[in-house]
């Protein structure tokens, strides 16, 4: 079985209350492009695609990760003395996931997405203090970086 996030631990996470920090993870938790819209992307990929197994056990592997790091950051905004709202500045929608049917396709758009996902980690970790929030975004940023990787080689195999 393939491997679907980094072998480094997440870090503990030990903080004072920061409503403003917890604030700003949110478009990653629940945001349009977020965790939660990575999961229902990728759980919708994996049931849809029947004539591929790589493929479908890959996105249903990612997603698992996805959830993961979507449970390390409702717990952190918690932590941060925020309320871990399925939505950015916007409730959640169903209209936020990639519904192609396509794996090539989809692929190229998962990439898409991990590298703005990616981006937008990088551009949260510049405006926190907070410095274990900072390194939990960093280790998140190592397992997306890892999506990317997985995401060519299927699509190198196709």
């Amino acid at each position: 079985m393939e491997i679907f996030a980094s072998e480094l631990p997440y870090p503990e996470i030990e903080c004072a209350e920061n409503l403003a920090e917890s604030k700003l993870l949110m478009p990653l938790y629940g945001g349009p492009a977020g965790e939660l819209t990575a999961i229902a992307t990728y759980c919708f990929q994996s049931y849809v695609t029947t004539r591929n197994r790589e493929i479908a056990q890959a996105v249903a592997g990612i997603a698992k990760t996805e959830m993961h790091h979507h449970e390390l950051l409702g717990r952190t905004i918690v932590k941060l003395g925020g309320y871990p709202v399925m939505g950015g500045r916007t409730y959640w929608s169903g209209s936020f996931p990639n519904y192609t049917l396509d794996p090539k396709k989809f692929l190229r758009e998962n990439i898409a997405a991990e590298e703005i996902a990616i981006l937008n980690y990088e551009r949260t970790v510049l405006a926190l203090r907070t410095e274990c929030v900072k390194t939990l975004l960093e280790r998140i940023v190592l397992d997306e970086e890892l999506h990317i990787k997985i995401f060519k080689d299927l699509i190198a195999s196709l």
